[in-house]
């Protein structure tokens, strides 16, 4: 890879790091419901862009956008007990997804959404438990599990577009295109 290419793919990278903390941090802030119970957290579809960011920039950066964008949001609703604990839990998501998404396809990438979302479950009982008791963050919990699912919903029904976006972008590996995995296992199965 020449210099001038290496340099132009690591603005895109860096771009679309920026772009996806952004969008995470406005579909999080902008489509959020207050839980009625004392711990005072939200529930949100900020984790489908979560997982869209961490398809399109892999670990590192898919854990950047995530945990700036969602900790952002906490900042700005007026969270600020969750907004420490949220850039570690979304940061984390991120990171998992984004390793679990290095290779495509649409299975791939729902495995890796609902291991994600099984993180921030997880994540936000953990610290619940601490900051609060178990009982709330049991309650919590159940109803993060429908943000995890909708996260999930979401983020799945905008797969189809996020492998072109990820090649418009440059952002594809070389020989990293869900058709090109597709047509070889098509290949091996001995299907044209």
């Amino acid at each position: 890879m020449t210099t001038r290419v290496k340099h132009d793919h690591n603005v895109n990278k860096l771009t679309t790091t920026a772009l996806m903390a952004a969008v995470i941090f406005v579909v999080t802030y902008m489509i959020r419901i207050p839980m009625p119970i004392a711990s005072g957290g939200y529930l949100n579809i900020g984790d489908a862009p979560v997982y869209i960011a961490a398809s399109l920039l892999g670990g590192p950066g898919g854990m950047i956008a995530a945990a700036v964008g969602s900790a952002l949001s906490d900042l700005s609703a007026g969270y600020v007990v969750y907004i420490i604990p949220t850039a570690i839990i979304k940061g984390l998501m991120g990171f998992v997804c984004g390793k679990l998404m290095e290779r495509v396809g649409f299975a791939r990438f729902v495995i890796a959404a609902v291991i994600g979302g099984a993180i921030m479950v997880g994540g936000y009982a953990a610290f619940e438990t601490v900051l609060f008791n178990l009982n709330q963050a049991l309650v919590s919990a159940l109803l993060n599990v429908i943000q995890w699912g909708c996260g999930v919903a979401v983020a799945a029904a905008f797969y189809p577009v996020v492998p072109r976006i990820k090649k418009s972008l440059g952002l594809t590996k070389k020989g990293q295109t869900a058709d090109k995995q597709k047509k070889g296992s098509n290949e091996k199965a001995g299907i044209s």
